[in-house]
């Protein structure tokens, strides 16, 4: 009965010896003692999309095609322009357009502009009408008028010749790429098939101009933007 005592006294002692020695291990799920969450890697910065190419069979040439109409666009230049009070950026755009059609025509050209990040915009959205205002007297010209204001009939003829400018806005300043998108100038269209396959797409000629953006914007200030190609395409 004793020798019995002994080993069980011996065996206990071994256990805890056992014990005291053994590595810690972690906390199973539902302990009060929680370690702190790691923080997630950081989100990488979203990199520039490339601009679509047109594609071939899309473009189409300057002159119009028989029996279509085609207004005379002079396109001016493209610049930056920064608020003085609220210190926002815009992008404006001036030109020239002549009715040589032969008969009185309807102007209301729709321009968009789209940024190598793949933002666009129409002109005029969002645009304070204080901006419109100081752009146009920056303009210095009697004659232009902004985007609403020139709606309407264009006639015939040099001397009926309208000049406007158009505005966006250009925050963030983070692109290198722009290009502008001016339809309404052509009677030209294609009825194209749906790649979704819903009904047929209606597509316009429209003007393409490629601008680069070189450098950093607010260090250029007004200085004019380079148009590196002019395209007439449907879209």
């Amino acid at each position: 009965m004793v020798s019995f005592r002994l080993t069980i006294r011996g065996c206990t002692a071994l256990l805890l010896a056992l014990i005291s020695t053994a590595p810690a291990t972690s906390l199973p799920q539902g302990s009060s003692e929680q370690t702190a969450p790691k923080s997630p890697p950081p989100a990488a910065a979203p990199s520039p999309s490339e601009p679509l190419p047109v594609e071939a069979e899309r473009t189409l040439p300057a002159e119009p095609a028989e029996g279509q109409w085609q207004i005379n666009f002079a396109p001016g230049e493209l610049r930056l322009y920064i608020d003085p009070e609220s210190a926002e950026s815009y992008w404006y755009l001036t030109y020239k357009a002549v009715n040589r059609t032969g008969q009185d025509r309807w102007w209301a050209p729709k321009m968009e502009l789209l940024d190598d990040h793949g933002r666009l915009q129409r002109s005029g959205k969002e645009i304070p009408v204080i901006v419109v205002k100081r752009i146009q007297a920056l303009i210095g010209n009697p004659l232009i008028e902004d985007q609403y204001q020139i709606l309407g009939e264009i006639h015939q003829g040099e001397s009926n010749a309208k000049e406007g400018f158009v505005v966006w806005k250009a925050a963030p300043l983070d692109a290198t790429e722009l290009h502008v998108f001016i339809r309404g100038l052509s009677s030209e269209f294609k009825r194209v098939p749906d790649p979704k396959g819903g009904p047929e797409v209606v597509m316009h000629k429209t003007m393409k101009r490629d601008y680069r953006v070189p450098g950093e914007p607010q260090a250029r200030a007004s200085t004019p933007l380079i148009c590196e190609q002019t395209q007439w395409i449907l879209r």
